[in-house]
C-alpha cells in the first residue's frame, strides 16, 4: 500500500481526546499518541483508577503507560472511539459528573433537551438521560471526532439530533438545533479547553426567549481570559485539576459541591438544575459507591 494511501485511511478515524491534561489520539480503535501531562496528579482520576492514585510517583513515561491503559479499557469495555460505542445508560458513574446532573434535569423536567458532545459523531442533542449518561459517563473532552455510522445510526434510533456526517462539534449550533425543533429549556456542555464562545452561545437565549444553561468542563490550564469569560457567561463550571478556576470561582459560587473536584454552581439557574439530585437517587453503580471518590462525595451530601 502506498504511503499517501496509509495516511488517507487513518486520516478518515482520528479521535483526539483530551484527559490528565494530556492529548491522546485514536484511530482504528488504538492509542496511537499521548502528549506528555503537564499535571503530575488529578484527585478525582486519582480515586477511580488505581494506576493514577500515586502518579506523582511515576516517571513521565510510566504516567502516560497508565493514561493509555485507561483509555484502552473504555474502548475494550464500552466501544470508546469505535463503532462499538456504548450510548445507552441509567447509572451514575461519577458522583457530580455533568452527564449525571443533565440526565437528572431531563427526568425532573428542569430541562427538556441536552446538547452535548460524542465521539464517533460529534454535537448531539437529545431528551433521553439515558442517552446523555450513556454518551458521557466513559467519555473524556473530545478534542476533535470522525464520524462513525453505526454510532450516529444508534443515537437516531433513540430520536437523538446528530448535527452533522462529518463528526464537526459546534454547541452553539447544537442549541440553535434544538430551539428550531421546539425546546424552551436546554442545557449544554461546553470544554474550557476548547475555543466555543459562550458569549454566543448565551446570546441565543435571549434571542429566542428560551432558557439556557451552561456547563463547562475540562477546565484545566484555561488562560485568564477564557476564565473570565466562563465566569461571566457559564452556570455551573467543573474545577478538575484548575487552581485557577478554584481560586476564582470558590467565593463567587452560589453553591460548590465536593471538595475532590469542586463543582461551582454561580446562578440560580445551575441551583435550579442540581436540586434534588443524588447519585442514590439517579442509581448509583455498585463499583462506584465502593470507590473512595463516591464514598466522599456522597457523605457530604449526607
Amino acid at each position: 500500500m502506498a504511503p499517501h494511501t496509509i495516511k488517507e485511511k487513518h486520516m478518515n478515524d482520528i479521535h483526539v481526546v483530551r484527559y490528565f491534561s494530556s492529548l491522546i489520539t485514536i484511530s482504528k480503535g488504538k492509542v496511537v499518541r499521548i502528549t506528555k501531562p503537564v499535571i503530575s496528579h488529578c484527585p478525582l482520576a486519582g480515586f477511580f483508577y488505581k494506576g493514577l492514585g500515586k502518579s506523582r510517583q511515576l516517571s513521565p513515561a510510566g504516567l502516560k503507560k497508565e493514561i493509555k491503559k485507561v483509555i484502552e479499557d473504555k474502548i475494550y469495555k464500552f466501544g470508546f472511539c469505535t463503532e462499538d460505542r456504548m450510548v445507552w445508560k441509567d447509572e451514575a458513574v461519577v458522583p457530580y459528573g455533568a452527564s449525571e446532573i443533565m440526565a437528572h434535569g431531563l427526568k425532573s423536567r428542569f430541562i427538556d433537551s441536552a446538547v452535548t458532545v460524542c465521539d464517533g459523531v460529534g454535537t448531539v442533542v437529545t431528551a433521553l438521560p439515558q442517552v446523555v449518561q450513556g454518551i458521557g459517563a466513559r467519555m473524556h473532552a473530545i478534542i476533535k471526532t470522525a464520524y462513525i455510522p453505526k454510532v450516529a445510526i444508534k443515537l437516531r434510533r433513540y430520536g437523538c439530533y446528530v448535527l452533522s456526517d462529518k463528526g464537526i462539534i459546534d454547541q452553539r449550533a447544537g442549541v440553535a438545533e434544538a430551539i428550531k425543533k421546539g425546546c424552551k429549556k436546554v442545557a449544554v456542555t461546553v470544554s474550557a479547553f476548547g475555543k466555543e464562545s459562550l458569549k454566543n452561545i448565551r446570546a441565543l437565549e435571549s434571542r429566542f426567549d428560551i432558557s439556557l444553561t451552561i456547563l463547562v468542563v475540562c477546565t484545566t490550564g484555561a488562560g485568564r481570559d477564557r476564565l473570565s469569560e466562563i465566569e461571566k457567561y457559564a452556570d455551573i463550571v467543573w474545577t478538575c485539576h484548575s487552581g485557577d478556576v478554584k481560586d476564582r470561582l470558590s467565593g463567587k459560587a452560589i453553591k460548590t459541591m465536593s471538595s475532590v473536584s469542586p463543582v461551582h454552581i454561580l446562578t440560580e439557574k445551575g441551583v435550579k438544575l442540581i436540586a434534588g439530585y443524588s447519585p442514590n437517587k439517579f442509581g448509583m453503580r455498585k463499583e462506584a459507591k465502593r470507590s473512595v471518590a463516591a464514598r466522599l462525595i456522597i457523605q457530604e451530601m449526607l
